[in-house]
């Protein structure tokens, strides 16, 4: 065999290795899953209530800085969630109004 043989041979199992790999790769970013708009929603509305009680928690005796504190959070979360594509305006003012009795 010639040298111009075996390097085209080479090349073209590379090439088939290169792209297996590539479609495993890619096979495997979807098993990880997508997550649903759902799940997302849940998600940013968990982290909300954390964020929240963490904040809130060392202020439970001063009601006045609590309540201060609380507003801006509340306006922050509203502003936010104004600006996230997962949310309608009706969600967006459903959450606020859970965030507040939190």
């Amino acid at each position: 065999m010639d040298n111009p043989v075996i390097y085209s041979l080479v090349g073209i199992v590379t090439l088939i290795l290169i792209i297996i790999a590539t479609l495993y790769g890619a096979g495997e970013n979807k098993k990880q899953g997508v997550k649903t708009k759902q799940q997302k929603k849940a998600e940013i509305l968990k982290e909300y209530k954390l964020e929240l009680k963490k904040v809130l928690e060392p202020l439970k005796n001063n009601q006045q800085e609590l309540m201060a504190k609380k507003t801006a959070l509340l306006k922050r979360f509203s502003d936010e969630l104004s600006r996230n594509i997962f949310f309608y305006k009706e969600e967006n003012r459903e959450i606020i109004e859970e965030l507040t009795k939190q």
